[in-house]
């Protein structure tokens, strides 16, 4: 039995751990889980996430001390399995990866297995150097991106030639129910009256390729107050930084504007779903995010979105509600969509669209029907020949 073999280029938790999940979740519902095997970790953090979620007959894991020594094992353990096992490598972006799949590369194009490549962020395109490029060119592997300004990004870079965009799944069941009770964070912020202004996002440092922008949400809270509107900003996300400086920033510059009463920062949550139903609106002003996963789990949760007009966010809200963007760097323009959005008698219409849109371009099941096909696993094993004795 062919099986397509997955090593993943990060060990942690966030949007390309979510899809590969959901990826496998639909491996399990057309009946090819068998033909799937994605090696972990052993003791991961990916390891542990991918077992909760019932994926373990899925999984080979690797005990080893160090993420340099599992892409070594993952890539060793590959190259010996049989030949026409694709490989499939999801997010090899990091220069932690690089000596690993360098030392790979021959035993890779000698056996003549096919290898796939995923490409979920382009914020290592900014500092790819010449060996990075060598490597890609070298390796040619069939690339795949989870949207048009990520492979518009990456693969002129690498001078690849991109296969397919894949959008990333979202488990339509999960983000599409009605919660009994608000979550307890929430709580105090609803009997204050004020609507909810809902920013799932990473933490991330400023300047960044992929800032996540979260500065220009008070600016965006303080014309919303001078014009009248009530609304509290949450911002969900884990803070990397040391001693949580960036939250901390935050949360003085949210003091500098005057609605430090009107912005809040809490920890990540696996219950987002629980967050979204509650929300008002989500605002989310990434300028260059790779995909903007934030987007589509709203609309599938029937919140409405204001994103950047740029990047995947605007891509994917393009598709069903241009009128939603709006420049990220533009407090005032994004103030006015929120009120705009607010008294539309035509929300309701997009978020229907937007919603159709998510269930066919964002199903669990296409997404892994597609992979099927393109890495062929679909197709039929040739038939032993004969051996006529004379």
């Amino acid at each position: 039995m062919r099986k397509l073999i997955i090593i993943p280029g990060s060990g942690g938790i966030g949007g390309a751990t979510v899809s590969l999940s959901l990826m496998m979740q639909g491996f399990e519902q057309l009946g090819y889980s068998e033909q799937l095997c994605v090696l972990v970790r052993s003791g991961s953090e990916l390891e542990k996430y991918l077992q909760q979620a019932g994926h373990s007959a899925s999984l080979t894991s690797l005990s080893v001390q160090s993420r340099h020594q599992f892409c070594y094992r993952a890539l060793r353990w590959a190259t010996q399995q049989p030949r026409n096992w694709p490989l499939f490598l999801d997010s090899w972006t990091s220069s932690r990866v690089l000596p690993s799949l360098s030392l790979a590369i021959p035993e890779l194009r000698l056996s003549g297995r096919p290898v796939y490549h995923f490409f979920h962020d382009p914020a290592y395109s900014a500092r790819f150097n010449w060996a990075f490029k060598m490597i890609f060119a070298s390796l040619k592997p069939v690339s795949l991106c989870n949207s048009r300004f990520t492979a518009q990004t990456i693969c002129p870079r690498l001078t690849l030639e991109v296969k397919e965009i894949f959008y990333q799944p979202v488990e339509l069941n999960i983000f599409n129910y009605d919660v009994a009770s608000p979550p307890e964070p929430l709580k105090p912020i609803l009997r204050s009256g004020a609507s909810i202004m809902l920013t799932p996002s990473r933490i991330s440092q400023p300047e960044q390729f992929n800032d996540k922008n979260l500065r220009a949400l008070i600016p965006v809270l303080a014309e919303l107050k001078a014009s009248g509107h009530y609304y509290h900003g949450v911002v969900i996300g884990r803070d990397y930084s040391t001693d949580r400086i960036q939250t901390q920033r935050l949360l003085e510059q949210a003091q500098d504007f005057g609605v430090a009463d009107r912005f809040t920062v809490l920890p990540p949550t696996f219950s987002i779903q629980n967050y979204y139903q509650y929300a008002d609106v989500v605002v989310t002003l990434a300028p260059r995010e790779p995909f903007g996963r934030t987007v589509i789990e709203a609309v599938s949760c029937g919140v409405p979105v204001i994103g950047s007009q740029t990047g995947g966010i605007g891509e994917i809200l393009n598709h069903f509600a241009p009128q939603w963007t709006v420049d990220p760097n533009d407090p005032v323009a994004t103030a006015a969509a929120m009120i705009r959005l607010k008294n539309d008698p035509l929300t309701s219409t997009l978020l229907a669209q937007g919603q159709r849109w998510v269930k066919e371009q964002c199903n669990p099941v296409q997404y892994a029907r597609r992979l099927i096909k393109i890495t062929k696993l679909d197709e039929m094993q040739p038939k032993p020949k004969k051996v006529i004795l004379l």
